[in-house]
């Protein structure tokens, strides 16, 4: 093999990962220098993905018509072209080509994939009449009850399955409240269209979608609910009713965080109005000690909070008391010594830039080295505990029964910056500081009462 050969294949792991993360900005610009030379390889083919995934479908098409002139059989390029039919809404021909690629190739995931979500387009569309219907009394039946139009609405769509992004599609969102329901009077009762659209799009469906299992008929209780908008959220998973939890939740603001765009933006209902409009819905401004009911809950849910409660072994005992017996408390907990378990930029690798003031400080495990030079009001010792996965598992084991403990890594791309020097340079800092803090991303935690 030739040097510009392996030079060109290393190019493409760069590719390959810098996609995979989807950064597709990069992988342009290391695919445009390969395509000056090889018009109709590989290069053609990764670029008609780029184009496609930016909305350049024309450019896709006549990429992947280079490279198939010498591979008309070639799986993943009938893949790329089912996707260019499936984003202009040639739904059956979409279907054919990506049919076609499994016939190739039986393990080809894409495919799979694609013909799962042209399942859920073509549901969708049968879906809209019915929630156009219910879109266009669901205000009025808060007050006047739903009437039978609405209610057979409501039944067509809970017999729908929903599709694989019902966490990110409003439609398929929509479809998997009423799916997803216990009760369809009272999904009517608490259907609010604006909510279930910006829910998806501030991504605030993702988390009760992983939790599922935990939410479906549910009386769930957010725990740092934050702003509170996870309400909505949990209601299109299928849960009987949402508890927000939060001592500083801001109750008459619109502001909150768009959890996909990683920014502040305006959600255009405040805590509050949420609360009024919806009777499964309730938010406290307060902590667990001090809420104005006494009752348990079938799940307390936990996201990305519990590396912010200071107090977390007080934090955790006035939880106990929210638990019946068959209760579950689960939580997803961003571990500290991970790679950005600073909270701030750059959040991956991909997105380093030295040039943006205080990457350098913290990118590369380095927030852990400057942590005794930080005034005592910097944001890491005022909102962030700093506890070890030892010591958070102990304090849990404490209050609950561990029935799931899952360190998840951080990913490839991360971990293969995690050099020896790096570990030597930490453990100047935290001498017994194990490798698998340093890998692990976040602990996944289902627990029980003891």
């Amino acid at each position: 093999m030739s040097d510009q050969v392996k030079g060109q294949d290393a190019e493409l792991d760069q590719v390959r990962q810098a996609m995979s993360v989807r950064d597709f900005a990069k992988a342009r610009d290391l695919l445009e220098p390969m395509l000056k030379t090889r018009k109709a390889g590989v290069p053609a083919f990764f670029m008609a993905r780029v184009e496609i995934e930016e909305g350049n479908l024309d450019a896709a098409r006549t990429l992947l018509d280079a490279f198939q002139a010498t591979r008309p059989k070639h799986a993943g390029a009938k893949v790329q072209r089912a996707r260019i039919l499936f984003a202009e809404g040639q739904l059956a021909e979409a279907r054919q080509l990506a049919k076609d690629a499994l016939e190739i190739n039986p393990n080809i995931a894409p495919a799979e994939r694609l013909l799962e979500r042209i399942a859920a387009a073509e549901i969708a569309a049968e879906a809209k009449a019915h929630i156009d219907v219910i879109e266009a009394g669901y205000i009025a039946a808060r007050t006047d009850g739903p009437t039978e139009d609405m209610r057979a609405a409501a039944k067509a769509l809970a017999g729908m399955e929903p599709g694989p992004d019902w966490n990110s599609d409003p439609v398929q969102a929509k479809i998997a409240y009423f799916h997803f329901a216990s009760d369809l009077d009272w999904a009517l009762r608490n259907y609010d269209a604006h909510l279930v659209d910006v829910s998806c799009r501030f991504d605030y469906v993702t988390w009760p979608k992983r939790i599922h299992d935990m939410v479906k008929d549910k009386t769930v209780i957010d725990v740092g609910c934050g702003f509170g908008g996870y309400g909505m959220g949990f209601l299109i998973a299928g849960a009987k009713s949402y508890a927000g939890l939060d001592p500083v939740m801001k109750l008459d603001s619109t502001r909150a965080k768009n959890k996909r765009l990683r920014e502040w933006d305006d959600m255009g209902v405040t805590p509050n109005e949420i609360a009024a409009a919806l009777p499964a819905v309730r938010l406290f401004q307060c902590i667990a000690e001090d809420m104005p009911v006494q009752e348990t809950f079938d799940t307390i849910a936990l996201h990305n909070v519990t590396e912010h409660l200071i107090q977390l072994d007080l934090v955790f005992s006035g939880l106990v008391p929210l638990l019946h017996d068959t209760s579950r408390i689960v939580f997803l907990h961003h571990n500290y010594y991970c790679w950005n378990g600073h909270h701030f930029a750059p959040n991956r690798p991909d997105q380093i830039d030295l040039s943006v003031p205080g990457q350098a400080q913290v990118y590369d495990w380095q927030h852990i080295d400057i942590m005794d030079d930080l005034p005592d009001d910097h944001y890491f010792r005022t909102h962030l505990n700093r506890i070890r996965l030892d010591e958070i598992k102990a304090i849990t084991e404490k209050y609950f029964d561990v029935e799931i403990w899952d360190e998840i890594p951080s990913s490839a791309a991360t971990l293969e910056r995690l050099t020896p020097e790096i570990i030597e340079r930490v453990r100047k800092k935290l001498p017994d500081i194990q490798e698998r803090e340093l890998t692990t991303n976040v602990v996944y935690c289902v627990a029980s009462k003891k």
